[in-house]
């Protein structure tokens, strides 16, 4: 299927997190594997301690994702942020991933897709954190309530 683009496929692998504070930068690395991408995760939280994104301390600095942004645009990929709603990453995740995280919740992870069942299938970098494996429910999703959401937009601003 087809995101801008990019093509994509939404059963990618997402592999565990190498660190407990790099679940962005795994969920950043399956985005992009998701859309064709070589991105091996540890190479993404290299890239973004360097660039002043995360830290191994505190892990992703900016929970908006305006960091995940910025360096996502840098390599030339198109993506924006945006405060995110159940009704909001249901419609996006619609032929396109996104990743997702909530400062009540503590953590990043890829969405592939809904499933027929109408959870959110994820690609967890850290299955069973706060009771949450590869799925989501829309009870789940409002327990931790505040998500931010980066998902691809076309280079060509289309």
């Amino acid at each position: 299927m087809t995101c801008y683009d990019y093509d994509y496929n939404p059963n990618a692998e997402i592999r565990g997190q190498s660190w407990d504070w790099d679940c962005s930068a795994a969920a950043t690395a399956w985005m992009g594997r998701s859309l064709g991408w070589g991105w091996a995760e540890s190479d993404v939280a290299y890239e973004f301690v360097r660039a002043g994104i995360a830290t191994p301390q505190l892990g992703l600095l900016d929970g908006t994702g305006a960091g995940i942004v910025r360096w996502l645009q840098r390599q030339p990929f198109g993506a924006v942020n945006s405060r995110a709603t159940w009704a909001m990453v249901t419609g996006w995740v619609d032929g396109c991933p996104l990743i997702m995280g909530s400062t009540r919740w503590y953590h990043w992870c890829g969405v592939r897709s809904v499933d027929s069942s109408g959870l959110l299938r994820l690609a967890n970098s850290a299955p069973g954190w706060a009771g949450i494996y590869q799925t989501m429910s829309i009870d789940q999703f409002e327990t931790f309530g505040d998500f931010w959401a980066v998902y691809p937009h076309s280079l060509n601003g289309e």
